[in-house]
């Protein structure tokens, strides 16, 4: 294995900040929406039937929030080019909700690493990266904000 300076480290992380890969966009599909809301067993009108959803003031079908995983798994997958370390860890996931998804909205998820720093773990040197996901719909608007801490170790 290979060992790493500091510096060269630091360089590699350095080389990560800016946006990662080009966007994608998914449209959201009403048998998606009405999958999800019975996997996450919330049976609100407003995920099945555009009428109720319409009566409380949504533009359409509502899909639950989760409905976000979908693109995270399917539609941003990127690879880190970290050549220090063995493994990446998942840290955590922070979520801004803004404007509803609505079926027959286009999302585009757009995704930048936004920070990538050396600290020092109890064992030695630890990259930690944040990478930010962007969820906005045809008509411009930010949907949703998934920021999510990588570690490697």
């Amino acid at each position: 294995m290979t060992e790493f300076s500091q510096a060269e480290m630091e360089r590699q992380l350095d080389a990560l900040i800016g946006p990662l890969g080009d966007p994608v966009s998914m449209a959201v599909e009403l048998g998606a929406v009405r999958r999800m809301a019975v996997a996450v067993d919330d049976f609100d009108p407003i995920h099945y039937d555009e009428a109720a959803a319409r009566g409380r003031g949504f533009r359409g079908t509502v899909a639950p929030w989760p409905l976000l995983w979908s693109w995270f798994f399917n539609c941003t997958e990127y690879h880190l080019d970290i050549e220090f370390g063995k493994a990446t860890v998942h840290g955590q996931d922070e979520y801004e909700f803004h404007e509803p998804l609505i079926v027959g909205d286009v999302v585009t998820v757009a995704t930048t690493i936004t920070a990538a720093r050396l600290k020092q773990g109890r064992t030695g040197p630890l990259g930690q990266v944040e990478a930010e996901r962007r969820f906005t719909n045809q008509h411009g608007q930010l949907c949703a904000v998934l920021k999510t801490t990588l570690f490697r170790r």
